[in-house]
């Protein structure tokens, strides 16, 4: 199922309790309270709930305010205006603007009934809509097997994007690119919806990944900035190597090896016989050293992993 089908589902089905349930207690404008419950259903758990506890103190807030000026100044349009005057830039300072627009709501309940007691009844609408909402939202799908998806199709179009640069290929960085922040986006929705997150080490992986392909786009430049030798086929060749080794084993310690063993190849081969070989040169030895980045993120990674 899509999850906007499912939220929908929620929306729907909420606001349909959340009404029965005011008309039961005989409260008036039950139907807000199926407004709210639309409005507080949120994609993730967290959200729901950090939005459902600003909306109860902002309407607590702006009740109060309105309470007592309609009970000093009449139950008129300007006292209510005023009411907002003073709101709205309190809800600011406080960092509960997401209550604002249910709490005006509420608070124009008491000028259309010209009742203060409307406040308890609007509490009430309040309380219902919110609740339901978090309750309807503790029901999530699970999203693991799309996480494990999207990293393993990260980890085919890395394989790809090595099999490209090793083979003097042409490299499109941009679908890669778009597969991690779509992963990303999920993973984060995801522990969004954790009640107690803890260290995801999803958004590890993927943020690793990430790195090793800035660094790919640059060895990527600076190899066709050298002309064709048997010290940058060689690099071409261990590129290669990488390929099928792209997955989440820790491989990247053994390739650390044989990337130390290259570099050690190259400093026991004659010097540079002129300026471009010399520039040449430099710029292979940088392309190691970009290449022993992309190793050591991996191996940071398995040692955030062993500490989890």
């Amino acid at each position: 199922m899509k999850p906007w089908i499912f939220q929908a589902a929620k929306m729907v089905i909420g606001a349909l309790l959340a009404i029965l349930i005011a008309d039961l207690l005989n409260l008036t404008y039950s139907v807000t309270s199926g407004i709210i419950v639309i409005l507080s259903i949120q994609p993730t758990k967290q959200q729901s709930i950090r939005i459902g506890v600003k909306r109860i103190i902002a309407s607590t807030l702006g009740l109060a305010i309105t309470i007592g000026l309609m009970l000093l100044l009449g139950y008129t349009l300007p006292v209510f205006i005023l009411s907002l005057l003073i709101f709205i830039p309190l809800a600011f300072i406080f960092k509960i603007e997401d209550g604002i627009v249910v709490s005006s709501v509420l608070m124009s309940h008491i000028l259309a009934q010209s009742d203060w007691m409307l406040g308890i009844n609007a509490l009430y609408i309040l309380w219902i809509g919110v609740v339901i909402a978090i309750l309807l939202n503790l029901f999530m799908p699970n999203k693991s097997a799309a996480i494990e998806a999207e990293i393993h199709a990260i980890d085919e179009a890395l394989r790809d994007l090595i099999v490209e640069i090793g083979s003097r290929g042409s490299v499109n960085f941009g679908p890669i690119l778009k597969l991690i922040d779509e992963a990303t986006h999920t993973i984060r929705n995801e522990s969004m919806n954790k009640l107690l997150p803890k260290r995801n080490l999803n958004i590890s992986y993927v943020t690793m990944r990430k790195e090793q392909v800035s660094y790919l786009q640059m060895i990527e430049t600076d190899l066709k900035r050298v002309s064709v030798t048997e010290y940058k086929q060689d690099i071409l060749n261990f590129i290669q190597t990488f390929a099928p080794r792209i997955g989440k084993a820790n491989m990247a310690s053994l390739l650390m090896i044989q990337l130390n063993q290259l570099r050690d190849t190259f400093k026991e081969k004659p010097l540079p016989l002129n300026r471009q070989e010399f520039e040449e040169r430099a710029i292979l030895f940088h392309i190691l050293f970009d290449l022993e980045a992309f190793l050591l993120a991996k191996v940071r990674f398995h040692e955030v992993e062993l500490i989890q």
